[in-house]
C-alpha cells in the first residue's frame, strides 16, 4: 500500500520512527497510529517515493468545487435554471388563481373546506 500523498508519507515516516524507537511520539495521532498499525504496513506507507505524489490528497468534493466549466456549458446551465424558475412561477400562479376562484383551503374540527368571500364552506 503506497502512500497517496507527500503528507501521508511524511506522517508514516514519523510513525515508523516512533515504532523503531528513534523518536518520541510528537502528537496523540502519531502515538495512536504507532500502537494500532502493523510495522509492515507502516513500512510500506513510509517507503513510498515522493516523486509524482501530490502534496495533499484532493477529495472528490474539492475537485467538484475547483472544476472549471466551459462557456457553452455555463450558458446551458443558466438556460435550464431560468426554465425551472419559469415552471415554478407557473405552478405558483396556478395555485393563487385556484385560491381566487375557489377560495382558500382550511382545516378545522368540523372538517375541511374553503373560505369564499369571508365565509367558510365545508366540502
Amino acid at each position: 500500500m503506497p502512500a497517496l500523498s507527500k503528507k501521508q508519507q511524511r506522517f508514516f515516516g514519523i510513525v515508523r520512527a516512533i515504532q523503531k524507537g528513534d523518536l518520541a511520539p510528537t502528537t496523540p495521532e502519531t502515538a495512536k497510529a504507532a500502537n494500532d498499525m502493523k510495522k509492515s504496513d507502516v513500512k510500506k506507507f513510509a517507503s513510498t517515493k515522493h516523486k509524482g505524489l501530490p502534496e495533499k490528497k484532493v477529495t472528490s468534493e474539492e475537485l467538484k468545487l475547483n472544476r472549471k466549466i466551459s462557456f457553452p456549458e455555463m450558458q446551458k446551465r443558466m438556460r435550464d435554471a431560468k426554465e425551472r424558475a419559469r415552471e415554478r412561477k407557473k405552478e405558483s400562479d396556478q395555485v393563487s388563481m385556484d385560491a381566487r376562484k375557489h377560495g382558500v383551503k382550511f382545516y378545522d374540527k368540523k372538517g375541511t373546506g374553503r373560505i369564499v368571500k369571508g365565509k367558510k364552506q365545508y366540502d
